[in-house]
């Protein structure tokens, strides 16, 4: 469909649902630790963070990578996590983007109903 362009990455858009640890849910510091460990797994390297605490609850976590972006934003009303990686990097396949929804999935400890969609994107 695309054989005329030229791809210009993949962005990867989670949604991890049913987080029943409230604690983690709000807890800005261990998010940050999260993403930074697949940022670490997978060699991205971080150029900048931007971190914000919402009142009552709820954070939101954004890191510009030399490869492009990663972020999460926490719902603990909703046991939610929106999650987003757009990367440059070419993969022979998506078994590296599986990788890391599987890790994120086992460790927000979120339902089995969590979704994940890898999207190529075309210049």
């Amino acid at each position: 469909m695309f054989n005329d362009y030229e791809s210009s990455g993949k962005h990867m858009i989670c949604d991890f649902k049913g987080i029943q640890n409230n604690a983690l849910l709000n807890d800005i510091n261990k998010l940050n630790s999260l993403l930074k460990n697949v940022c670490s797994k997978n060699s991205f390297q971080i150029l900048n963070e931007i971190e914000k605490e919402f009142s009552p609850i709820g954070c939101t976590i954004i890191f510009l990578l030399s490869e492009s972006h990663i972020s999460i934003h926490s719902f603990p009303e909703k046991k939610y996590i929106s999650f987003d990686l757009y990367t440059c990097r070419q993969y022979e396949n998506d078994n590296e983007y599986i990788k890391i929804y599987q890790y994120m999935l086992n460790e927000l400890n979120a339902s089995k109903d969590s979704t994940c969609k890898i999207i190529d994107r075309y210049f």
